[in-house]
């Protein structure tokens, strides 16, 4: 056999020496004295270790004479003792295959490495283990004069979906900001495809209602994220009332809704071959099975009913009082912003430039509709961090590092299926270090056979977000919807693939042309 032990080299320091022992035919004794003198030449065990050493091989050996007298016991005794050994075994193999599914990571290679940007760069890491994981990782310095974290909505609109090459595509051609890298972000929910979990896009919000415990990581205006278990509330202030708004660019029940760009360019507006369209995508695509991680899996009642629930919204809409305004002041969380009302009116109506749509009850206005002119005072604030001003908003789930800490919160934030949190997954995450200077986007790569690589559990992607030097991180739509695009180069496939599962939004590294965006006026 050959023993590998680190020791003291002329090499150099660690370095790893193999020693071949050749096994010589010996007695039992002489063979565990030889055992003992070669522990005392590779790591220096004293002469009382020596000593104890042998006496507990003496007490082993007393030990098992012992047990050995013991064999004229009882039938009754001895059938006990042997169920009693086999019960204990089993429990031992059954633990020591549980442990087995989650490999704990500990180290990770780099692959390769390079700079997009100051203080923007891409690397490709390959962890411990012998199921090893791959990770792409996206790291950004937000000190760096212009760099920043920008998020990119599928087809810029609440309920798109698109591929994220196609997506940073389309952003590099219509922002004169820089698009370096972009990931996959929020959980979206089947068929309808409205983000699970607060949005908020340049200042603008796209998902209101917070859903479960899930945590998000909100960014302000000099990209610094905080992550949180955030709730996103809104007001809307006219003619001396406050008014609390229930929900954003989709009604859900009786109450205000505030519909802006992302809400289409007509309200109300339903498109029910959109969503049968949706639908023939889902249905060809695992995550939305029982088999993967989402929250629903789906059936052609499921395509019925939302169908049924997108025309009933659009019925219940029609004769709602909407009041078109144009913003006086760039939108953002938790700063309130005045609007200008543009005009009334009921039925469909069609988005201002630069604006929104304020729909309500009539019941609720009784009677006492703003007139053209009049001032609107839109205000969304967090429950927590509410002195902050904040300008981006993705959800997901769970927290994978506190303060430090690499440990799922999955249990606690409402999520308990097996597969997504036991399985070797592709994953998504997003973390910061300790000082909130430094950015980690990662992208856990699929199970690929070919090269042993595999995906990871929730627990071994927290372990990876600590490695990587996060003191906070959280997990984003992760499975089938995980992918990073590089330039215009996808990083799974080495370029562009068709076949990539459409998003409902991409977190990307840019930087800016312009360092403060300067307020609407």
């Amino acid at each position: 056999m050959c023993i590998t032990r680190v020791v003291a080299s002329p090499l150099g320091p660690n370095i790893c020496v193999t020693m071949p022992i050749v096994r010589p035919i010996l007695t039992r004794s002489s063979y565990q004295t030889i055992l003992i003198l070669i522990l005392i030449l590779l790591v220096g065990v004293g002469p009382a270790d020596v000593e104890g050493a042998m006496q507990r091989t003496k007490k082993k050996t007393t030990q098992s004479t012992k047990k050995k007298s013991t064999k004229t016991s009882s039938k009754k005794g001895t059938k006990t003792a042997r169920g009693a050994k086999s019960r204990a075994s089993s429990s031992k193999k059954k633990a020591r295959r549980t442990r087995q599914r989650v490999v704990p990571l500990s180290a990770l290679t780099v692959l390769s490495e390079r700079e997009l940007s100051p203080g923007i760069r891409y690397a490709q890491y390959r962890s411990n283990g012998s199921k090893a994981v791959v990770v792409h990782v996206i790291s950004m310095d937000r000190t760096v004069a212009g760099n920043a974290l920008r998020l990119i909505k599928g087809e810029d609109h609440a309920t798109g979906l698109e591929r994220l090459g196609d997506m940073a595509r389309r952003y590099d051609t219509a922002s004169d900001n820089q698009l370096f890298a972009v990931v996959n972000g929020n959980f979206w929910r089947a068929v309808r495809n409205t983000m699970i979990g607060p949005c908020v896009i340049d200042g603008e919000v796209v998902e209101l209602n917070p859903y479960k415990k899930w945590t998000s990581a909100f960014v302000d205006v000099k990209s610094q994220v905080i992550i949180d278990t955030f709730a996103l509330t809104g007001t809307v202030r006219l003619n001396g009332r406050t008014y609390t708004i229930s929900s954003v660019n989709r009604r859900n029940d009786t109450g205000v809704v505030v519909y802006n760009d992302y809400g289409g360019d007509n309200i109300p507006h339903v498109n029910t071959k959109e969503i049968e369209k949706a639908f023939q995508e889902a249905v060809k695509d695992s995550i939305f099975t029982d088999k993967d991680s989402t929250e629903v899996a789906l059936t052609k009642d499921v395509l019925k009913n939302e169908i049924l629930r997108a025309q009933r919204e659009a019925n219940g809409e029609y004769p709602m009082v909407k009041v078109r305004v144009r913003y006086l002041r760039s939108p953002s969380v938790n700063v309130p912003f005045p609007c200008m009302v543009l005009g009334v009116d009921t039925g469909t109506v069609a988005m201002p430039l630069r604006g929104a749509v304020v729909s309500f009850p009539r019941a609720m206005l009784s009677g006492a509709w703003p007139r053209q002119g009049d001032t609107l005072l839109l205000t969304y604030s967090t429950n927590k961090h509410s002195s902050t001003r904040f300008m981006n908003a993705v959800c997901g789930t769970p927290r994978l590092v506190r303060n430090g800490i690499p440990k799922h919160e999955a249990q606690t934030e409402g999520s308990t299926g097996r597969r997504f949190i036991q399985d070797n997954l592709a994953r998504t995450a997003l973390g910061v270090d300790r000082s909130g200077n430094r950015i980690v986007l990662a992208a856990i790569r699929p199970d690929r056979p070919e090269d042993r690589a595999h995906g990871a559990t929730l627990q071994q992607t927290a372990q990876i977000m600590a490695l990587l030097g996060c003191y906070n991180a959280m997990n984003l739509d992760g499975g089938g919807s995980t992918g990073m695009v590089v330039g215009n180069d996808h990083v799974f496939f080495d370029g562009a693939d068709p076949l990539t599962r459409r998003v409902g939004l991409g977190v990307g590294v840019v930087k800016l042309s312009k360092i403060l965006r300067a307020p609407l006026r």
